[in-house]
């Protein structure tokens, strides 16, 4: 890992990458990390190296009604969106390339983010939205990050947050209130502010 340093299989990485990207926008502090390694990127960092400037797409596989993240980072990996839409013990993080249903299409496609971005992609290009606005059900669904998925990655009692997830699910609809927390630190001072003794023992 380039901000660890763990020794990890490379088809873990981009899980492994979630929970560092994850704990920075969160602003929780890892002791354990590189010192002369680059911090995680406070805009848009990359789900496989943590950095700015690595955009990704979503390509349509041939023959096939699927679709494969494609990115210009030379840590990519390829992975099953079906499989980490899903936390596991072994996989914890779901962070993958999802559509932001709110941009309008281009060339038949919408603007695709990485789904731990996506609040901070909603502050700033979509920020002239009313707050009390509800975004569609289909991004809600795909923005959420459980409990469960925040505490196998590390992530202490007293930071996590799981936003209006019991209305969005009785619903079908979320506001941007539900990642007002996420959206607020993603897009302020850079990580490292806040320590943690359990994050420290996760990575």
């Amino acid at each position: 890992c380039p901000i660890c340093s763990k020794s990890i299989k490379h088809k873990a990485l981009r899980s492994h990458m979630g929970g560092h990207i994850l704990r920075a926008q969160m602003g929780i502090k890892e002791d354990h990390l590189i010192a002369q390694a680059s911090s995680i990127a406070t805009v848009d960092p990359c789900g496989f190296c943590g950095q700015s400037g690595h955009p990704v797409r979503l390509v349509k596989e041939s023959k096939k009604h699927t679709f494969q993240p494609s990115s210009s980072c030379s840590l990519a990996i390829t992975f099953s969106l079906g499989a980490a839409a899903t936390s596991s013990k072994n996989s914890p993080s779901t962070n993958a390339p999802i559509r932001c249903s709110i941009c309008p299409a281009t060339s038949g496609d919408r603007a695709v983010v990485w789904k731990y971005n996506m609040p901070h992609h909603l502050g700033t290009v979509h920020a002239e939205r009313s707050p009390t606005q509800p975004l569609p059900a289909d991004l809600v669904n795909a923005m959420k990050v459980v409990r469960l998925e925040q505490e196998r990655l590390g992530i202490p009692g007293e930071f996590i947050s799981v936003g209006n997830e019991d209305e969005a699910s009785e619903t079908g609809e979320g506001t941007p209130a539900t990642t007002a927390k996420r959206t607020k630190r993603a897009s302020g001072a850079p990580s490292g502010q806040r320590q943690s003794k359990r994050a420290k023992a996760s990575s």
